[in-house]
């Protein structure tokens, strides 16, 4: 498991920053607007759905860096599988 979260890590530094900069889209500000905005549960859920973009149900590291929340996924995801639940999301949004 460590050497996954590792091999993430160094993927995710791997990539270059004009690979990385692209147009704003309505996604980037997602995560920042839910820890600003209201915190009721409407716009946490609603927040989540539009970052888990394939819709599995997770939050990828793709998924999480292109919302902005790259630098904050590892502490969010707390059983350290690589992929942010729905819970840990929702985790973090009631302590903030």
């Amino acid at each position: 498991m460590k050497l996954s979260i590792i091999a993430l890590c160094l993927a995710l530094a791997a990539v270059p920053g004009a690979a990385l900069a692209e147009r704003p889209s309505p996604e980037d500000n997602l995560f920042q607007t839910a820890q600003i905005g209201t915190s009721s549960r409407p716009n946490v859920v609603s927040s989540f759905d539009e970052i888990d973009t394939d819709h599995n149900g997770y939050i990828s590291a793709t998924e999480a860096s292109r919302a902005s929340m790259a630098a904050s996924f590892g502490s969010l995801d707390r059983n350290l599988d690589g992929l942010l639940s729905r819970e840990e999301y929702e985790d973090h949004h009631k302590d903030h």
